[in-house]
């Protein structure tokens, strides 16, 4: 059973820490805003990863068999989303300072969750492939899946710290760090088709 876990842990962690859409608002917001300011967008994202995971638990639990014909169109509402969050960073001000934080809100990292696919196959893979086979057990179900929102979280604060120590090379390469960001987005979008 410890080489389960021993999976479990190293397939979550390597898939919550890689760059994906959260990670990388995590890291532009921190960057531009600080990371007191960027605890809205986190807290967000946090709250939506609890919602979600539970879902994704629940609903992996009772429709693994539909997924399949969901999956393909979560893709293109999540690619969308994807290229409007690079959109956003490539076209942003190089501002620092609080005023223009307005847009990135708790319902922006909120509602992100919710068309995110990485996020949600994150959810379902790791309950159909690590908890499923062992244990049919609602409570350990639930358990995972809040397991797997906290180990989001931790993921989402590294990049932001990330975010903060470079906020005052910021100042200068902020337009180079924005296309960067929005090139890294892009290319989450595309490999959603590869």
């Amino acid at each position: 059973m410890s080489a389960i876990y021993t999976a479990f842990f190293t397939y979550v962690i390597i898939t919550s820490i890689t760059p994906g859409p959260n990670n990388i608002l995590s890291l532009s917001v921190a960057t531009q805003h600080g990371l007191k300011r960027s605890t809205k967008v986190i807290s967000g994202m946090f709250c939506g990863y609890i919602v979600l995971m539970l879902l994704c638990g629940v609903f992996t639990y009772h429709m693994v068999s539909l997924l399949p014909v969901i999956t393909p169109w979560l893709t293109w509402v999540g690619a969308a989303y994807i290229i409007w969050l690079a959109w956003g960073i490539a076209t942003s001000d190089i501002k620092t300072t609080s005023e223009d934080s307005e847009g990135i809100t708790f319902l922006t990292g909120f509602g992100l969750q919710f068309v995110n696919v990485k996020i949600i196959l994150y959810g379902v893979t790791s309950i159909s492939t690590f908890v499923l086979p062992y244990t049919q057990n609602i409570y350990w179900i639930l358990t995972t899946s809040l397991v797997l929102a906290f180990i989001a979280l931790a993921s989402n604060l590294i990049w932001a710290i990330a975010g903060k120590l470079l906020q005052s090379q910021f100042q200068k390469y902020g337009k180079a760090i924005n296309m960067t960001l929005a090139a890294t987005l892009l290319y989450c979008a595309v490999q959603l088709f590869v």
